[in-house]
């Protein structure tokens, strides 16, 4: 079955897939590979990012291998994803570390830092745009994030390394997030720093119920607002998961409870 799709005034055609696909975003320590083994292991399918042998090469040497590395990166990205988008085995609601969306942050923050050409980051764009435009969108993105001080003893905790700082990717992030949602995808934002990890993991299935079934669900509207950050601060973003009202809450727990023990295939 396929639909037909205007954008940028042409008429593409793109196949409908029977799957709800989540989308797990945040900088390294924020929580996103101990929420996708948690949700492993309650059976949902995971899909972390393919290990990238560009990136040894980019390490010994940023500035020549850059662009490189981010190309290679978009296409193994863009392959695994259609391999998720086609697969049959994989369960109703399926999750995807990063993915291509995320490689938006690194083009441009490589181009800042004189890192790549502004020819090398127009064509690493051109694709990026490509994608966004005749891709499947996914159903949900989720944005995880947590405090300095959270970050930090993450980071020591595992190796002592951060690759980039988290202050200066978050205006990246904030521009991403913006334009993901202006084209109509759902972002829901969590701080894993106030959240364990198994209610995370409830809060953002919760979400995805919503989203699947809205009717199944009493919905809370709540407006948010963006308040006009510091000057020369990056805007703190905003935690979603307290959007829900406790009645709310105390009934889906139960039903994301039920969840988690059902047969994957179910989901």
């Amino acid at each position: 079955m396929k639909e037909t799709v205007r954008s940028n005034n042409e008429i593409r055609e793109k196949p409908l897939y029977n799957k709800f696909s989540i989308i797990v975003l945040g900088d390294a320590c924020s929580g996103k590979t101990t929420l996708l083994d948690h949700l492993r292991g309650a059976g949902y399918s995971v899909r972390p990012e393919p290990e990238n042998p560009m990136f040894s090469l980019f390490l010994k040497n940023t500035k020549q291998y850059a662009y490189h590395n981010q190309l290679y990166k978009t296409a193994q990205l863009m392959e695994q994803e259609l391999q998720a988008a086609e697969s049959t085995t994989e369960t109703e609601t399926r999750f995807n570390e990063s993915g291509v969306i995320a490689t938006d942050i690194y083009n441009r923050y490589l181009r800042d830092h004189d890192l790549m050409t502004p020819d090398q980051f127009e064509h690493l764009n051109g694709v990026y745009t490509h994608y966004l435009d005749t891709m499947p969108k996914p159903d949900l993105v989720v944005y995880l994030f947590a405090d300095d001080d959270t970050i930090r003893q993450r980071a020591i905790m595992r190796d002592g390394l951060v690759a980039h700082d988290p202050k200066q990717l978050q205006p990246y992030w904030d521009r991403l997030l913006k334009d993901l949602e202006s084209r109509g995808m759902p972002v829901y934002r969590v701080d894993t720093g106030a959240h364990p990890v198994g209610e995370t993991a409830g809060m953002i299935l919760q979400q995805a119920e919503r989203l699947k079934d809205p009717k199944k669900v009493r919905q809370t509207v709540r407006e948010t607002t963006s308040q006009k950050p510091q000057e020369n601060q990056p805007e703190k973003p905003q935690d979603n998961s307290e959007d829900t009202e406790s009645g709310v809450l105390e009934v889906e727990a139960l039903y994301i409870t039920a969840k988690l023990h059902a047969d994957p295939k179910d989901r």
